[in-house]
């Protein structure tokens, strides 16, 4: 069997996206900038400036290998990472730029078309290629303008697009790796669960996302962060330690946070993001006590962690999928 599939692209994309988000990210310099005075009073991550990988510690990034952090501790390189990204957002890609074109040319046509036939229909019309046109024209026009964002933020909820701040297991699925060894099994936990900070529900492991909104920007809204943590547990005779498991589950969005809005504001800037800069939509994945689940391990590169998949036989759907 081919590893492959939806979730694993998104996996692998990981890996060829690495290059191009480097240049992006070369227009900062930590060492030049210098870390300035004013510094919060509690620990915030660094963040790789070459490949966007978050970390508590500052060693050779575990993703890139480069030594490029950004200390996110400090107000003068979280400010200046802030304005960056605020600049980028003013320019989105092409292909994006494209991609909700074509989405608005489709939903304006369909409507400019259905009107046309009842016209038609009413006798108020006759249909032709002059109002065929005509009614396409206005409505993919008003379709482009007041439905952009929300055909690009469904564009990123469908598509596989690369958060500007990931942390998940290394290394990294191979693209052309199969399936070596699976088991399914109820994964039993070796301590303390944990306790998935969105949702508040305890749980042997989790998946963040967090979809922003700015307004005022050419973007649609953005995926921000990917983040990915789990206990050590045991399913049959395999062991897992912690934090050594991709998550592959549904991600959804949490319409009740457990956080209360301080702790919100916290939890973003501690990763370098800002709640009063727009709106900050929160997206979870649990790994549930007490079900059964599919461990899928690949056969490259050596040492990847496993993936953990459901049983139903529904395929992921959501974020990044």
């Amino acid at each position: 069997m081919v590893w492959g599939g939806a979730t694993f692209d998104a996996i692998a994309r990981l890996k060829r996206e690495q290059s191009a988000l480097a240049s992006k990210r070369s227009s900062i310099r930590p060492h030049e900038l210098g870390a300035g005075p004013k510094k919060e009073p509690f620990d915030c991550m660094f963040l790789c400036n070459v490949c966007g990988y978050l970390s508590d510690t500052d060693p050779p990034c575990p993703s890139c290998g480069r030594q490029a952090w950004i200390d996110l501790d400090y107000w003068g390189l979280a400010e200046a990472l802030r304005a960056r990204e605020e600049e980028e957002r003013r320019h989105p890609p092409d292909r994006l730029k494209w991609q909700i074109r074509l989405a608005s040319l489709a939903a304006g046509a369909a409507i400019g078309v259905g009107g046309a036939a009842g016209l038609a229909l009413a006798g108020v019309a006759a249909l032709g290629w002059p109002s065929l046109l005509g009614l396409g024209g206005g409505a993919t026009a008003l379709t482009h303008r007041l439905g952009r964002r929300r055909i690009g933020r469904s564009l990123m909820l469908r598509g596989g697009a690369r958060p500007t701040r990931w942390h998940m297991p290394l290394p990294l699925v191979a693209e052309d790796a199969v399936v070596a060894a699976r088991v399914v099994g109820q994964p039993q936990p070796r301590g303390a669960l944990l306790t998935a900070p969105f949702s508040g529900r305890p749980c042997l492991g989790y998946e963040l996302g967090v979809l922003f909104d700015a307004p005022g920007d050419a973007w649609p809204p953005i995926w921000v962060l990917r983040e990915m943590h789990s206990c050590a547990f045991d399913v049959h005779d395999r062991h897992v330690e912690a934090d050594a498991v991709t998550l592959a589950l549904p991600i959804t969005p949490v319409a009740q946070p457990f956080m209360i809005e301080s702790a919100r504001q916290r939890f973003l800037r501690q990763r370098g993001l800002f709640l009063l800069d727009g709106r900050f939509d929160l997206f979870e994945a649990i790994l549930e006590p007490g079900a059964v689940y599919e461990l899928q391990w690949a056969s490259a590169p050596q040492g990847a962690p496993p993936v953990i998949h459901a049983t139903s036989g529904v395929l992921p759907r959501g974020a990044y999928r």
